[in-house]
């Protein structure tokens, strides 16, 4: 049982907030302007110029985005991720880009890039989990939006992977990369993207490469270059500014809030409780960011359970862990989730 222990509702960063620039669709930009797509009438909302250009002020809400997206995937097919990811250049990345050139080793400039995603305008939460032989660099849903979901995975950790290997330095290479969704048909054009093997229907989307590379020395400065520091500090309170002139210094998605507080722990009242408001607040706020608390919850639980039968954990006791009422509803609920029963998907992933 987790403590019902009520704390202030947290800042949220929320899908109506207009924060994103257009450096995120730089790369869809670039292939429109290729492929002669219709730009002004397909992103409305960023006052495309004759040349196929957005304005470099205005920034929109993720609502509007979407629709951008939808349409934009619906053109470009299977492989729009790696096309539009591979195309994003430093420069598309803002003063965050600048920020991370201004670092002494790739992990120090990963690290930067991560903590300002924000400001390069990243619609997920990329995440970077060290390990002693291995590093994962990881992509979380920010905003509740499944169908989505695949592609935004591949575009945001193929244009981070091109950033890191913008960097002056010896080339990131990965060992593999695994991929949620079952997209067979970008394999291909992702393997050829990466150099390294794709695996998809993975739990968590993910570029995984040697630890050691973090400590890739960035060739721009040298450790002992006394101007380093100082390109690094202003770059951060650069950062810092940008970040508190849009509003979203200090804000976390409701997604990202609550799956921190254990929302597949929790009833609804249970995590309103938490949170210091009622009930009703918290299905109102749901319902603006047009998120689905069973969706959330479920997924964080299903991430779970898909770890525990790979651990060897029976289903019983897979069940019993994550509180479904017996194993024939755990089940169900897997299958639901997934489209394999549990010993399918452990045939399937079993390494």
């Amino acid at each position: 049982m987790i403590p019902q222990i009520a704390q202030p509702m947290p800042s949220v960063l929320s899908v109506q907030d207009a924060i994103f620039p257009s450096h995120p669709f730089s790369g869809l930009f670039a292939l429109g302007r290729e492929q002669n797509w219709r730009l002004r009438e397909m992103f409305p909302d960023f006052a495309v110029d004759e040349n196929g250009l957005p304005s470099s002020t205005t920034r929109i809400s993720y609502v509007q985005a979407r629709e951008s997206l939808l349409l934009a995937r619906h053109i470009g097919g299977a492989d729009l991720g790696i096309l539009s990811g591979s195309r994003k250049s430093m420069n598309a990345l803002g003063e965050m880009g600048q920020g991370m050139l201004a670092q002494g080793t790739l992990g120090k400039a990963l690290a930067f890039g991560l903590e300002y995603q924000l400001i390069a305008g990243s619609m997920l939460q990329l995440e970077l989990e060290v390990g002693a032989r291995q590093s994962q660099l990881m992509s979380h849903a920010l905003f509740d939006d499944r169908e989505l979901q695949d592609f935004l995975d591949l575009d945001h950790l193929a244009t981070a992977i091109n950033a890191a290997r913008s960097l002056p330095g010896p080339r990131l290479q990965p060992e593999r990369v695994e991929l949620r969704g079952n997209q067979q048909d970008s394999r291909s054009a992702a393997e050829a993207f990466f150099d390294c093997p794709v695996i998809y229907g993975a739990d968590v989307s993910q570029v995984v490469f040697a630890s050691a590379m973090l400590e890739t020395p960035i060739q721009v400065h040298t450790l002992a270059d006394p101007h380093s520091n100082l390109l690094a500090t202003q770059s951060r309170h650069a950062c810092d500014q940008e970040l508190a002139s849009i509003g979203v210094l200090g804000k976390q998605s409701l997604v990202r809030t609550l799956v921190a507080m254990q929302c597949e722990c929790r009833s609804v009242p249970q995590m309103a409780t938490a949170l210091g408001i009622s009930p009703r607040s918290l299905h109102r706020l749901l319902a603006r960011e047009g998120a689905s608390y069973f969706n959330i919850a479920e997924s964080v639980r299903m991430g779970r359970a898909k770890r525990l039968l790979l651990q060897g954990h029976g289903t019983e006791a897979v069940a019993e862990q994550l509180d479904y009422s017996d194993e024939r509803s755990f089940r169900r609920a897997f299958q639901r989730w997934t489209l394999l029963t549990p010993s399918e998907y452990r045939q399937t992933h079993q390494k």
